[in-house]
């Protein structure tokens, strides 16, 4: 039944749309023997089947976590998918050993109808897919560590590191080939041992040269290189793919079952009678291909072989998990450093328990191993049969005796009826009660964790510590800090799919299942038996959640239930958000439709058993501002006389409540390349943002800062300051205010009045100032800095065309001034420090405003594997979603295309459905999300002559587009609702540009 039973999916839903949407785990045992040691050693593999959906990432991410290794799994007839390329890098942060499976071979015989030359080809472009995509992860991650104010950084960086087992090569044997589905796999070992005696060599050599250029000399007894040259036929086509390939023709082709016997003699397997009975040609294939290379042998021995064991951590990895990167180690004390040593080598025996929960699992009561019925025993059997057998004596005795009683006694039975009736209403009223008992505890949540160090056993008594959690703080060591609390191991569980085996003690480097937590833990934890142990890095999630929808009950007086329900829901999914919109609707932010799907069908059937209303998915936009227009509509120059060239008139001069403090703004775009490279080093920004403890962080964040600062001040030249300013790009990266929003925006505060602004890059380093500190302390305007940022971070969180946030827009700080006086702080005007953040908020939204407005529209890139008879239908549906096609390239040895297509992701919903509707179903797309987008037209612009509409169509449908977008916005914000009002402000901007 493998392949077909899907033990893993446990999900009805899984098994209905075939595909994985939770990572389940299972532990395997195996004993077999590798090369110099004994056979019949015994190995414990701990596998979690992760989904290979996009919109289940997640589920990948809090995987990897626990995770020693990784196996990639990827489809010889489609290649390398953006999940497989997701899934690379994740693997590949994570420090994981990773192993390839290539997998589907036997498509490449039955369907594409290749020869064994043509697919040993595929294969090879194959596996150099694989091997680019590691190697472009390798390189830029390289290179982002690497100096650039150095002159030859780049090469001598490649250069100097050794990438040598970095890459897939089957002949270093971390390369399978197989047919998962008809149950068969192999490695170049495998068919080494088996020709090495023939070919009179050894299997050592064999193993290197089987795969790869090389063809058999057979007078000379030994490979040699330039088998395309010579026009030669490869070693791994001769002795490999033809025998395969010579298998599937007799069985699966010519179906001739006369010639099984001789096969299975040659091949040394034995066939049972009901084998050679068999009608089915694909059930032979897996009798004789799944005996002769049985896939399990072939994968475990390879994981055996290739994955390090969990005692085999290198210093790095534990650093990397234990400690957060933009931290000095000697800041922590010894109590802390010495769990280093415990956690690297993987201890059992060690009294430092480490434990990490990396998401936790909703379990139906009825799946845990207390509730479950025991199965009896021979003697408790035979027990059980004779109470049966005295109670059916008992009742045909008193049957006999109720024939002999007379019709008074008839009264006494009604009696007894009568109370029996009682008896039974009340309990059935006690069997109705028990139901709601039991729909208050459906679900419990077990921890999905990995010991790390020491052995944990049930009652045993742990801190609880928050991903905040600093040892190095003294206020956190103890229980009354907010990040650390005490919780009791209640039951322990090994996963085996879907059943839970209860278990008594589990030793360090296993996975296991830990029950009682569910109250202490939302999603993520680290657990330890001192409260010096540092909490675990975050995870590294591969997608960000960005298709929101609002939950509303059918019933509203369910609403208590959807409440409850949804608090279950953000616990058991890792990538869910769940949030309370400011109108009080109830949001949940997913990763894409099927993420939906799921949600709302769990929300339904298991946490909330409620029906719920779903609205139309909330999309997410930016607002920007563009430079003025070069050229109009026709593509002809627009000639700007000196006043319209004149800056001063976006400058913003507003001034507070009380006249005491002037303020002149003006906002500019920034560089394109300015934006990309804040937007790249955003979790860094939040990370440094969120130290607020006052430690220096280590000398390689300092380095990195120092380089960022570098390439800031490179896009900076750019940046257009239109006589405002004579300062240098180097000048203007360190005038730089503040980054917004929430300080680690894309969006900059740039200051070029007098006043000197705390620097933003020493702040970040945890840097004291003195020299500049000494000079605020005369300044007034110090005392109202924070009250000014807040101004910016307000508006920038917010914007004024639908209050989304903003990107890529600098404001310029020309002036500043506070006049000293005894109104300054007068009680008619309110506290001044609220007037300068009003004037600062309300300074910035003017300025934007002033400059030419746009949304930004996030997008999705869309893969699309596609059979070239169906390539226009779906190139119809792309282009009636506006979306742009940007390759479609033919896929080598097949009939198909691959296409790469960039689609906003308001156009995306029911994308999915609708192009293998038109497609009858042979096209699947793979959405992703990629970046933001400019929507490059005027939202306030609308055509108003027919001659506009006719000549300006496409332009007008882009306005148009533009608009409704920003108007579905302001609604769902509930910024207006009256259709009037709106036309009206309309038709008032639309006279005001036309004057």
């Amino acid at each position: 039944m493998a392949g077909k039973l899907r033990y893993l999916d446990t999900r009805q839903d899984e098994q209905e749309r075939g595909i994985t949407m939770k990572s389940s785990s299972i532990s395997l045992y195996y004993c077999g023997g590798m090369e110099g040691e004994k056979s019949g050693k015994e190995y414990l593999v701990n596998l979690i089947d992760s989904p290979g959906h996009v919109d289940f990432s997640s589920e990948v991410s809090t995987a990897v976590r626990l995770c020693d290794g990784a196996i990639v799994v990827v489809d010889v007839v489609e290649g390398v998918c953006p999940q497989t390329r997701a899934c690379l890098e994740q693997v590949y942060k994570e420090q994981l050993k990773p192993v390839l499976v290539l997998n589907k071979i036997d498509r490449l015989i039955m369907e594409m109808k290749l020869t064994p030359l043509d697919a040993y080809f595929h294969i090879w472009q194959i596996l150099e897919q694989v091997n680019a995509v590691l190697g472009s992860i390798f390189a830029s991650d390289v290179l982002a560590k690497e100096d650039i104010t150095k002159k030859d950084n780049y090469e001598s960086a490649l250069e100097d590191v050794d990438d040598s087992n970095l890459y897939f090569s089957p002949e270093a044997g971390n390369v399978i080939f197989c047919s998962a589905y008809d149950g068969w796999a192999f490695s170049v070992s495998d068919f080494a041992k088996t020709y090495a005696e023939r070919l009179e060599m050894s299997q050592t050599e064999l193993e290197q040269v089987l795969w790869g250029d090389y063809f058999y000399n057979a007078k000379k007894k030994c490979a040699i290189l330039g088998a395309q040259e010579k026009a030669k036929k490869p070693m791994f086509v001769q002795f490999v793919l033809e025998n395969i390939w010579s298998l599937y023709d007799i069985i699966a082709v010519r179906k001739d079952k006369e010639k099984l016997p001789i096969i299975a003699e040659k091949l040394g397997i034995k066939l049972q009678a009901r084998d050679l009975r068999v009608a089915d040609p694909k059930a032979q294939i897996k009798t004789v291909l799944g005996q002769w290379l049985p896939i399990d042998r072939t994968v475990l021995e390879m994981v055996v072989r290739h994955v390090p064991a969990p005692n085999v951590i290198s210093d790095e990895r534990a650093e990397r998990l234990l400690f957060p990167q933009n931290v000095e180690l000697s800041s922590y004390s010894k109590e802390t450093l010495v769990l280093k040593d415990d956690f690297k080598n993987c201890n059992s025996d060690s009294t430092n328990v480490i434990v990490y929960v990396s998401k936790m699992l909703p379990v139906h009561v009825s799946q845990l191993p207390q509730n479950k019925q025991k199965r009896l025993t021979e003697d408790e059997l035979r027990a059980k049969r004779e109470e049966v057998r005295r109670r059916i004596e008992e009742r045909r005795q008193a049957a006999e005796k109720t024939e002999m009683e007379n019709l008074t006694e008839g009264v006494e039975e009604l009696n007894v009826a009568e109370v029996s009736v009682v008896a039974s209403d009340q309990l059935e009223n006690q069997t109705e009660s028990k139901p709601e008992e039991v729909e208050k505890s459906d679900y419990v949540f077990v921890a999905f964790a990995r010991i790390f160090s020491g052995t944990l056993k049930p009652g045993m008594r742990l801190y609880n510590l928050t991903p905040k959690h600093d040892p190095r703080n003294k206020d956190h060591l103890s229980l009354d800090s907010p990040y650390v609390s005490e919780v009791t191991i209640s039951d322990l569980y090994m996963f085996m799919g879907g059943e839970l085996q209860a278990l008594d003690e589990v030793p360090a480097g296993n996975i296991v299942g830990i029950g009682g937590l569910d109250q202490d833990i939302v999603k993520t934890a680290t657990l330890s038996s001192t409260i010096n142990c540092t909490s675990f890095s975050e995870l590294n999630v591969m997608a960000t959640p960005i298709l929101r929808v609002a939950i509303e009950p059918v019933n509203p007086q369910d609403l208590p239930k959807l409440v409850k329900g949804l608090k279950l829901l953000n616990q058991a999914d890792a990538c869910v958000q769940v949030s309370v919109a400011p109108t009080g609707e109830h949001v949940i932010t997913t990763l894409g439709e099927v993420h939906v799907e799921k949600c709302v069908r769990d929300l339904e059937e298991n946490y909330g058993k409620i029906k719920v209303n779903v609205s139309e998915p909330i999309v997410s936009f930016r607002e920007t501002i563009v430079p003025e227009a070069t050229v109009d509509m026709v593509n002809e120059a627009i000639v700007k006389t000196a006043t319209d060239k004149d800056i001063s008139k976006k400058i913003i001069t507003l001034q507070t409540a009380n006249k005491m403090s002037t303020l002149r703004i003006v906002a500019l775009p920034l560089p394109q390349a300015a934006v990309d490279l804040l937007e790249k080093h955003l979790s860094l920004f939040k990370e440094l943002a969120a130290n607020t403890k006052g430690v220096g962080v280590s000398e390689k964040y300092a380095t990195l800062i120092t380089q960022i600062k570098t390439q800031l001040s490179k896009t900076l030249t750019e940046f257009e300051l239109k006589g405002l300013s004579t300062l240098t790009a180097t000048e203007l990266v360190e005038r730089i205010w503040a980054l917004g929003p929430r300080n680690c925006g894309t969006n900059i505060l740039l200051n070029l009045s007098d006043y000197e602004q705390p620097n933003i890059w020493q702040s970040l380093m945890q840097q004291c100032d003195n020299e500049n500190a000494t000079k605020a302390t005369s300044d007034v305007r110090r005392d109202y800095n924070s009250s000014f940022v807040n101004g910016f971070q307000l508006v920038t969180g917010a914007g004024p065309l639908c209050e989304e946030p903003m990107q890529g827009v600098a404001f310029v700080v020309l002036e500043w001034s506070v006049a000293l006086g005894e109104d300054l702080n007068s009680k008619s005007y309110g506290p001044f420090s609220g007037q300068v953040l009003t004037a600062s908020k309300e300074s910035c939204r003017m300025a934007f405003q002033a400059q030419p407005q746009r949304l930004v529209s996030p997008m999705y890139s869309c893969n699309i594997v596609v059979n070239a008879e169906v390539l226009g239908k779906m190139y119809a549906v792309i282009g009636r979603r506006h979306g742009k096609i940007l390759s479609g390239d033919l896929t080598q040895g097949s009939g198909n295309f691959s296409v790469m297509a960039i689609l906003p992701v308001i156009e995306s919903f029911n994308f999915a459905q609708e192009i293998r509707k038109q497609t009858s179903g042979l096209a699947c797309p793979q959405l992703v999300f990629s970046h933001w987008e400019i929507i490059d037209i005027d939202p306030f612009w609308v055509p108003t002559t027919e001659e506009e509409i006719t000549h300006f169509g496409e332009k007008a449908d882009s306005a148009n587009r533009a608009k409704v977008y920003m108007d579905s916005v302001r609604r769902r914000k509930g910024l207006y609702v009256d259709e009037k009002v709106v036309e009206h402000a309309e038709k008032q901007r639309t006279l005001s540009k036309n004057k």
